[in-house]
C-alpha cells in the first residue's frame, strides 16, 4: 500500500465531490504495502481509507467488495465501503478505479504474541469456512504455475534480479521441488475453498489486544487453504532471527483446528506448503525489487527475510515441530 498516486488537498476534494464525507481536516498517504495507493482521511464526520488500485480494472473490484460484504455479514471485522450520493461503491481516479472505507477500530501488530497469534487462527479458519458459501470465483493470479514462470524469469535475468550464484542455486532447486509437488496427486487432493492471500501482520488491526480487522482482501482467491495457513504462519510465528517460533506456530495451528480440524493429507503436505508459502513471497518481493516503480512514500519488502525462512523450512522441515497438531 504504497503511494504511486499523489494527491493534493484539491484533487483529493475533486475525487471525493460526491461523497458526503463533511469537511476535510487532515489527509496522508500510507506508506505499508506494495500494490495500492493508500490515504488515511480525517473529516468532521468520520475517518477513512481511500484505496486507489494500480493494477486492477474496474470490472474486477466487484468480486472483492462482494467479499468484504459477504464475510462482514458472516461477522468477520472486513472493511465497509462508503457508496457515494449515486449509491456507487467506487469511483475512478485518472483512468484507475477508487473506493472509499470508514477506518476500523486499532492498530497493526509489528512484533505479534502468541495471543495475536492465536487470534489469526482464529479467524483465518472463519474465513475458510465462511468462504465456501461464497457464490463468486477467482482464480489465483500468484499460483503454483506463476511461480514456476517468474522464478525461471528471474533466473534468466539473474544480474538484473541481483541474484547470487547461492540465490540461483536456491531457487533452481525450489522451483523443482514445487513443481514436482503439485503434479502430484496429493496435492490437487487438498481442500481449496476462497483464501486471504496475504494476511502478513499490516493487514489486521487490533484494538486492546483483540483482533478488530481484516484488511487488504487484493490477493483473495480460490486456492489451497493449507496454503494460506503456511502464509499466515510465515508472517505471524516468527522469533527475533526471523524463523519460526514453535509457541507462536502451535498457537495458530491449535486455535485454526478449532474451527476446521485439518485432514491427513493436509498434515503430510505442511512442511511443503510452508516452503511454498516462503517462495512465493520471496518472488513476490524479488521482482519488486527490480521493478521499476516508484513511489512516493513506500516501506521496503526485503526479500532476505522470505529468503532466510525458506532455507530455514528446507533445512528442518522433517523437525517434529513442523508436523504438531493438536
Amino acid at each position: 500500500m504504497a503511494v504511486y498516486s499523489p494527491l493534493s488537498l484539491a484533487q483529493l476534494k475533486q475525487l471525493l465531490v460526491h461523497y458526503n464525507l463533511g469537511e476535510i481536516t487532515h489527509y496522508e498517504g500510507i506508506p505499508d504495502g506494495i500494490e495500492n495507493t493508500n490515504y488515511l482521511i480525517e473529516t468532521t464526520n468520520n475517518h477513512y481509507i481511500l484505496t486507489i488500485f494500480e493494477h486492477y480494472k474496474a470490472e474486477q473490484l466487484p468480486f472483492y467488495l462482494q467479499l468484504l460484504a459477504f464475510f462482514r455479514t458472516h461477522g468477520l471485522p472486513t472493511p465497509e465501503p462508503v457508496a457515494d450520493s449515486k449509491q456507487q461503491i467506487y469511483t475512478t481516479w485518472q483512468s484507475k478505479p477508487a473506493a472509499l472505507f470508514k477506518c476500523l477500530p486499532g492498530h497493526s501488530v509489528l512484533s505479534p504474541q502468541v495471543n495475536h497469534c492465536q487470534q489469526i487462527g482464529t479467524a483465518l479458519a472463519q474465513l475458510h469456512t465462511i468462504g465456501q458459501q461464497f457464490p463468486l470465483f477467482k482464480n489465483n493470479d500468484r499460483d503454483s504455475l506463476w511461480m514456476q514462470q517468474t522464478g525461471k524469469q528471474l533466473l534468466t535475468h539473474s544480474k538484473t534480479a541481483q541474484l547470487s550464484d547461492d540465490d540461483r542455486l536456491l531457487l533452481s532447486d525450489e522451483l523443482l521441488f514445487q513443481q514436482t509437488f503439485f503434479r502430484t496427486h496429493n496435492a490437487s487432493s487438498l481442500p481449496r475453498g476462497i483464501i486471504h492471500g496475504d494476511l502478513f501482520c499490516d493487514n489486521a488491526l487490533f484494538k486492546d489486544n483483540i483482533l478488530s480487522g481484516i484488511l487488504d482482501f487484493y490477493t483473495a482467491c480460490h486456492d489451497i487453504l493449507l496454503f494460506d495457513l503456511a502464509i499466515s504462519v510465515n508472517a505471524w510465528c516468527l522469533n527475533s532471527k526471523n524463523i519460526l517460533d514453535f509457541n507462536k506456530v502451535q498457537a495458530m495451528l491449535n486455535a485454526y483446528e478449532t474451527i476446521r480440524p485439518l485432514n491427513a493429507l493436509e498434515k503430510g503436505s505442511w512442511p511443503t506448503l510452508l516452503r511454498t508459502a516462503g517462495l512465493r513471497f520471496w518472488l513476490s518481493r524479488l521482482i519488486y525489487k527490480q521493478s521499476a516503480r516508484e513511489a512516493e512514500l513506500s516501506l521496503d519488502k526485503d526479500p532476505d527475510v522470505l529468503k532466510c525462512l525458506l532455507l530455514n523450512h528446507r533445512e528442518v522441515s522433517s523437525n517434529s515441530h513442523y508436523h504438531e497438531f493438536s
